[in-house]
């Protein structure tokens, strides 16, 4: 859960454990949720909507260079 909080705010690529990924989602929020299925993350991407995703399905994340799009 303490990973899941320093995400907050963060652009991420979300690699799941049945081998799918999600690229590039800014982590919105890290909620325990103890009685909604566990610990979850809110994710967007750009001009989604909300995505939840819930830390048992999550294999890692990366972070994302905040930097590099503005030079690309």
């Amino acid at each position: 859960m303490n990973m899941a909080r320093t995400l907050v705010g963060k652009n991420v690529n979300v690699y799941l454990k049945d081998g799918s990924v999600i690229l590039n989602v800014r982590v919105v929020t890290a909620k325990s949720g103890k009685g909604n299925g566990g610990p979850n993350i809110s994710c967007k991407a750009f001009k989604q909507r909300l995505l939840k995703i819930s830390l048992k399905e999550i294999a890692w994340t990366e972070s994302l260079n905040p930097y590099f799009a503005e030079r690309a």
